[in-house]
């Protein structure tokens, strides 16, 4: 019996220590979203003295907004008593499944379909990162390479609300850790494939006379405009393009743009013909109508059914699909879920099945993962970090990076 007490107490120390570090952890993420909060909104309110107008005006309100919801979230994390999924995913790197999957990993040695499928290692690699992170007390098997590839990011839709681009938190993370460069593409939230394709293109082209190879790292709606620009200028980069990894990205399209609420509003278009309607359209998209219907699935699914052959393959295309619940997601994603209802597993805008590629296209689709649609946002305290490096040793194990 002594035994068995003694060994519960070194349990219990174990998981207290744990639990102080974790915390310890989260003190500093909230002292990091205070003292960069602050930061930007003093900055933004200097702008506004030098220059008022409705435009800065705007500008301060959005940084204000964004500052307060990171400082709130930050200070709730810290004082949340329980994170009951961090106990579960230790207790799984403990399995010899996951141990058997980091080792071979890290050694490079091949693993069999049959013991492990990729969705499986690409799991176990995140978990280890992700731990490690939240816990300094556990020792990560998994090892970040150099890469001779620049992370370039790709946002998504209504980047613009938010303060900087999407996932460029994890990405400085990972430039400051391990001298992997990133930039990102100035696409447009509110802007239809062709023209995103266009400013893809633009941007790619500066940015290789100062890298030899990019990867791009596209989330959401950016995925899509990816997508249509590799389709066509994919073949003129050769060998310039590492590869393509999307997070949440309707591949497929969304059937929230099939929303019968949106569709009642879209009826105006049926105005189309009118001179007013036209004159209107020639300086605005109006109501967004090219947009939504590069989002959408009639239109989306259609499109890469009909031009997935003509995408380079001398690259690689990855996929990864979120879930989430209504209590676990973001305050607007809890909004989203109640009103674009879905019987099928989504993260609150993008359905998984829509965000991973279909069997007749040889991309590698990495599972679906917990986290709701806005993981990528600077006050998210989704770890980006670990989804990036999983990334890179995952891709960096199947040899598709270097």
């Amino acid at each position: 019996m002594s035994i068995a007490y003694g060994q519960y107490n070194l349990i219990k120390k174990s998981d207290f220590k744990n639990f102080v570090t974790r915390k310890k952890k989260r003190l500093n993420v909230l002292e990091n979203a205070t003292s960069t909060s602050l930061r930007d909104v003093r900055d933004q309110l200097y702008r506004f003295a030098k220059s008022p107008g409705p435009k800065e005006y705007l500008k301060l309100s959005k940084t204000i907004f964004n500052s307060s919801t990171w400082i709130t979230k930050s200070t709730i994390r810290l004082l949340r008593p329980f994170e009951p999924t961090f106990s579960e995913k230790v207790k799984f790197l403990r399995t010899e499944q996951a141990q058997y999957i980091l080792k071979r990993v890290r050694e490079g040695n091949s693993i069999s379909y049959q013991r492990a499928t990729y969705n499986e290692i690409f799991k176990t690699i995140f978990y280890d990162f992700e731990v490690s992170h939240l816990d300094s007390s556990y020792k990560r098997v998994s090892q970040v390479p150099s890469i001779n590839s620049s992370v370039l990011l790709v946002s998504g839709v209504l980047n613009e609300i938010f303060t900087t681009p999407a996932f460029e938190r994890g990405a400085q993370y990972i430039r400051d850790n391990y001298n992997i460069q990133f930039d990102y593409c100035p696409t447009s939230g509110i802007k239809d494939t062709k023209e995103n394709s266009q400013m893809i293109k633009e941007h790619i082209e500066d940015l290789l006379s100062k890298t030899d190879k990019v990867w791009f790292f596209a989330f959401s709606k950016g995925g899509i405009d990816t997508l249509h620009f590799l389709k066509e200028h994919g073949q003129e980069l050769g060998e310039k393009v590492a590869g393509l990894s999307t997070v949440a990205s309707p591949i497929l399209g969304s059937e929230r743009v099939n929303h019968r609420v949106l569709q009642l509003i879209n009826r105006i278009h049926r105005l189309e013909d009118n001179l007013i309607y036209k004159k209107l359209d020639n300086k605005f998209d109006v109501l967004f109508k090219d947009f939504q219907k590069s989002l959408s699935s009639d239109f989306q699914e259609s499109w890469f059914q009909e031009n997935y052959s003509y995408l380079p393959r001398n690259m690689f295309y990855t996929a990864l699909a979120l879930e989430s619940h209504w209590y676990d997601s973001h305050i607007w994603m809890i909004l989203t879920k109640l009103f674009f209802q879905s019987q099928s597993i989504n993260d609150g805008i993008v359905d998984a099945e829509r965000a991973l590629y279909p069997d007749y296209f040889q991309g590698i689709n990495l599972g679906i993962l917990k986290g709701h649609h806005l993981i990528g946002t600077r006050s998210s305290d989704y770890i980006q970090e670990a989804l990036i490096e999983a990334h890179i040793v995952f891709l960096n194990y199947l040899r598709l990076l270097n």
